[in-house]
């Protein structure tokens, strides 16, 4: 199975089904009418979805006003906002729609909507171009190939424990630099369990913190009971004076152990 990715704003031949999950919002507001023009008016799928945060149900987060629900996000739609874009779509394209949403509010607070908003568009008159009018191979790049079966049942639940630590303490250590500008973070291990990918393992903090110190890529703090992060790419790995207490220097643990700021849907 190959992984192939390409630029949003260009064009290519007619496909079947175009999911665009979570996505628009990552775009410049500038680039969204490119977008749609690539999506409906030159691939022109028999069918796309698209889907994307409902700021409505954003009153239900303890946000700062003006907040988003990512550090990546260049806005966020309220109901009537997304309503208007697809409406845009349907006058300007051979497109109808129907609209759905994924996460119930609570009841108390159903006037919200749902936590996030889709739309299924169906193309009205589907005409598939045909592989002599459009070569399109060379707009794609491989980015990933795996050959199946993938599973090595040698592998062992530590193993594939160490593995989620690693990429979760990526991914908060990159949020964090993202958010904050971080160039390190402490992230407590108690914080790490309450992600389910590391809680399936049912396993004590001190056992993750052995996992830890058996990695390269992971410190752990003296205490046993949180991991140094190194947050920006390519960075020195933290030394030993940077893990003790006297070499922290300007760093205040109390100030580097944080919460993620994850993206909610």
């Amino acid at each position: 199975k190959q992984w192939y990715q390409r630029r949003v704003a260009i064009t290519a031949g007619d496909l079947d089904c175009i999911c665009a999950i979570e996505l628009i919002e990552h775009l410049q507001a500038e680039d969204v009418n490119a977008f749609s023009d690539n999506l409906f008016g030159s691939l022109k799928p028999k069918h796309a979805v698209i889907t994307t945060p409902n700021s409505d149900f954003n009153v239900l987060f303890e946000f700062e006003p003006g907040q988003m629900r990512h550090w990546d996000h260049k806005f966020e739609w309220t109901r009537d906002e997304f309503l208007a874009y697809c409406d845009g779509v349907q006058s300007q394209y051979d497109y109808t729609y129907k609209l759905f949403g994924v996460g119930d509010p609570p009841l108390e607070n159903i006037s919200v909507g749902h936590c996030s908003q889709g739309a299924i568009f169906t193309r009205l008159a589907i005409k598939l171009a045909s592989s002599t009018e459009t070569n399109t191979s060379h707009l794609y790049e491989v980015i990933s190939s795996v050959d199946y079966p993938v599973a090595d049942k040698s592998h062992t639940p530590d193993y594939h424990l160490t593995n989620e630590l690693i990429y979760t303490c990526r991914r908060l250590g990159m949020d964090q630099y993202h958010l904050e500008g971080d160039e390190i973070s402490v992230i407590s291990i108690a914080h790490l369990q309450t992600f389910p990918s590391v809680d399936q393992y049912r396993v004590s903090d001190e056992h993750i913190a052995g996992l830890a110190r058996a990695c390269s890529e992971l410190e752990v703090m003296e205490d046993g009971m949180s991991i140094v992060v190194c947050n920006v790419p390519n960075s020195p790995e933290p030394s030993e004076s940077d893990l003790s207490d006297d070499g922290l220097g300007e760093v205040n643990i109390d100030d580097v152990v944080w919460e993620a700021a994850e993206e909610q849907w």
